[in-house]
């Protein structure tokens, strides 16, 4: 009976196993698809619907770092059609984000994209020189030295100042009292 019973397990198990697998090989070609219908109604000028699509698609967890950003993209174009720039400049920042490398061809996207993609990589790297440069000039300034050595100037004085102080305060204590002659 129990040999029965681990066979019967071991086969609900194995159809378990094939039907998830299958599960997620029709979630990958079904986002597959939602991108490729996407960039159907996109080509045919449905921007609202693509868009609403695109956003459904993005919101799953388990979505591949490249549908991810393939969605993101065509996301970035979509806003860009719609006379979007702050929004496609917002997305093309996540892609950057999520792919630092990424340059787009004028073989494969339209050239305005490919501009726009190219600015926010130059407005990027200007940001991280700025921040550099600002880090670096900070300690080539010259009153951070010339405040550097008056506060350790006012230190010392203070300190010398009230070690002379106590100085004057100090007293000896008196003398104890002189023992009594008879008594040692």
């Amino acid at each position: 009976m129990c040999k029965n019973c681990f066979y019967f397990t071991a086969i609900v198990l194995f159809i378990v196993f094939i039907e998830n697998g299958t599960l997620l090989a029709q979630n990958k070609a079904q986002e597959k698809l939602s991108v490729e219908q996407a960039k159907t109604l996109y080509a045919n000028g449905q921007f609202e619907q693509a868009q609403n699509r695109l956003l459904t698609l993005l919101k799953k967890k388990n979505l591949s770092s490249d549908q991810q950003l393939q969605a993101l993209i065509l996301l970035a174009e979509i806003r860009r059609a719609m006379l979007d720039e702050d929004g496609a400049r917002k997305i093309i920042n996540k892609i950057l984000d999520l792919q630092p490398d990424f340059n787009p061809s004028e073989r494969d996207y339209p050239p305005n994209f490919v501009a726009l993609v190219k600015a926010e990589k130059q407005k990027r790297l200007a940001r991280i020189s700025h921040v550099s440069k600002k880090h670096s000039s900070f300690f080539k300034n010259k009153y951070f030295w010339i405040g550097i050595g008056g506060t350790a100037a006012a230190t010392t004085a203070i300190l010398l100042g009230s070690q002379k102080q106590t100085a004057k305060k100090k007293t000896l204590l008196p003398l104890p009292p002189q023992w009594p002659e008879g008594v040692r």
